[in-house]
């Protein structure tokens, strides 16, 4: 099968410019020919997948959207291809990996009606209806269950027109050293005791994650507890609220990070106050790494978190909420260690490549 995967920007770190990669990487260890198509590419390049970039231009957000979305037509009809699935929203692809909240959704909660008639707001919510709406023929693959029913209720999606996948895990990465080298590895390059506890962050835009919230939360916790942020964002605001919360000593922002694995192995609890998260990979990946995980209610995957034994923080997750369910958790860590291997263990979580691959197949036999 010649497969296209269409995304609009190739970054590293992104979520979705991840699960793009790993489903061609897939579809390729399958015996598939896919081809990534996309409108620029920022980063290390996976080996023997064809790329295709297509520059397709645009200075503004949605004029960027539109002219990749227009120059991934001709592809839909060539017969270089067997079928294509969009990574972005592309109006007419077979397939779309929904990897975004409901635009539609978000506009009629937080926007003036009127609005709906500047250039940006009319082309997203025209081409979301594109892909979503009753006309479409597209078949979507949601991430959580909660984007799902948004999109259902907005969209009147009947269910013969999306798939819902299981968390797309992968097996933990072997590391060099043993956990406990690993540990003693990180408290000696954050200047911990091994006596002292360690909260993990991992992401970018710390604004919608509500990372400051972790920090207002450290004045109520122990001084041995202390904070690590793996993510790329402009760390000055968080500097600056430590400083003044007098705490800077205890909050470590490190920046993006390539061995994620050695933090989560490292850390004692993943902490995730998010205000909105699609899915939230970063939560399920860290319980397949025995890290129990603490994340809001708003997050996609909050679901998989429960059935791993962590806590679920309520949406407006006061720093003395946060705070209690910190000290809850570190008291019992060896239970709940257990029950987010236990919980990764399962191999349905490991299937989603196959899940997306099968009904791709099916839709072309």
């Amino acid at each position: 099968m010649k497969l296209a995967i269409f995304l609009q920007h190739y970054f590293p770190y992104g979520g979705l410019q991840r699960d793009a990669v790993r489903l061609a990487i897939a579809a390729q260890a399958a015996g598939e020919q896919p081809t990534l198509i996309v409108a620029k590419w920022d980063g290390e390049k996976p080996k023997n997948i064809p790329i295709v970039e297509l520059n397709s231009g645009g200075r503004s957000n949605h004029r960027k959207a539109a002219r990749f979305a227009d120059a991934c037509q001709p592809f839909l009809s060539s017969e270089k291809f067997d079928s294509a699935i969009a990574f972005s929203r592309v109006p007419n692809a077979p397939f779309h990996f929904c990897g975004d909240s409901c635009f539609l959704e978000g506009f009629q909660a937080n926007k003036p009606t009127l609005t709906r008639f500047l250039p940006r707001y009319r082309y997203f919510l025209t081409n979301e209806k594109l892909v979503f709406g009753p006309d479409a023929r597209t078949h979507i693959f949601f991430l959580a269950e909660p984007d799902s029913q948004s999109y259902q209720q907005h969209y009147q999606l009947g269910d013969d027109r999306f798939s819902l996948l299981p968390p797309w895990l992968k097996q933990a990465d072997s590391l060099d050293t043993s956990e406990g080298e690993t540990r003693k590895k990180i408290h000696t390059e954050l200047r911990l005791s091994e006596e002292d506890q360690l909260l993990l962050f991992v992401g970018s835009n710390f604004k919608l994650k509500r990372v400051a919230k972790i920090i207002e939360t450290l004045p109520f916790l122990d001084d041995h507890i202390h904070l690590a942020v793996c993510g790329k964002d402009d760390p000055a605001p968080l500097e600056k609220l430590a400083n003044l919360l007098g705490v800077a000593h205890r909050v470590h922002i490190m920046g993006p990070r390539d061995n994620i694995p050695a933090w989560m192995t490292a850390a004692d609890l993943l902490v995730h106050p998010s205000s909105r998260e699609t899915a939230g990979m970063v939560l399920v990946e860290a319980l397949t790494y025995g890290l129990p995980v603490t994340c809001t209610r708003a997050c996609g995957y909050a679901n998989h978190v429960a059935d791993a034994g962590g806590h679920l923080l309520s949406n407006d997750c006061p720093p003395e909420e946060i705070a209690q369910t910190i000290n809850g958790m570190l008291a019992k860590l060896p239970s709940l260690q257990q029950k987010a291997l236990t919980w990764a263990a399962n191999p349905d979580h490991y299937r989603t490549a196959d899940v997306i691959l099968d009904r791709i197949r099916a839709s072309i036999d």
